[in-house]
């Protein structure tokens, strides 16, 4: 073999070792391309829904406010629905209900319960009553509505569902009557406060929670 096929094979075996190294590399870039595409595509997934949690509320509060209706500068500020406060709290306004402001006590748990004991004032509307009774019985010019229940897990879908129904002045009593220390009207009062089990909350409400619950 002459001197010059030897150097035309040696030059054909570097363009061939050449390519194969292009080819390798472009290979490896689409593969991490792709994967770098996966990855973005599972965490678009992942943000969306705490993007449409996040803007859900100043969707609701701008309704509320296209309807005429005032909605709390600090509801707005902190993203929420609703007001948390405690029964602590909530006893200092018990004192207010019988002077200018009109607030709501809003009962949401049992029949049985609320005839034991209640706070003085308080209207019951259990839990899984308030989807069919809410228009006829919570007036909507009412300035405030303290919800309260047990322990704070039903008043707290009550809130939920209340606020996403044209209310945006819901009070949330979080520790419920086992917080309470104010005064208490029912065969019961001077007992212990005494805690029934959840009633189960009709499919409607029910859903609402769900959606909630997976969005988070």
């Amino acid at each position: 073999m002459s001197g010059f096929g030897l150097i035309a094979d040696v030059g054909s075996l570097l363009l061939a070792t050449v390519a194969l190294g292009i080819a390798w590399r472009l290979r490896r870039d689409l593969s991490v391309s792709k994967r770098e595409r996966y990855y973005f595509e599972q965490k678009m997934k992942s943000i969306l829904p705490q993007i449409e949690k996040s803007v859900e509320p100043l969707r609701i509060q701008t309704a509320l406010l296209a309807l005429g209706k005032p909605v709390s500068d600090h509801l707005i500020r902190t993203g929420r629905l609703y007001h948390e406060i405690s029964a602590k709290e909530a006893e200092e306004f018990l004192n207010l209900s019988s002077q200018t402001e009109r607030i709501f006590w809003l009962d949401v748990r049992t029949g049985n319960e609320f005839s034991t004991r209640h706070i003085p004032g308080a209207k019951l509307i259990p839990v899984e009553n308030l989807e069919m009774r809410y228009q006829a019985e919570i007036p909507l010019t009412i300035e405030k509505i303290m919800v309260y229940c047990a322990s704070g897990d039903r008043s707290r879908l009550a809130c939920d569902f209340l606020s996403r129904n044209n209310f945006g002045n819901v009070y949330h009593i979080k520790d419920g009557l086992q917080g309470w220390s104010g005064p208490l009207e029912g065969s019961g009062a001077g007992g212990l406060i005494q805690i029934a089990s959840k009633s189960k909350v009709p499919s409607q409400m029910d859903a609402m929670l769900s959606r909630s619950v997976h969005s988070a």
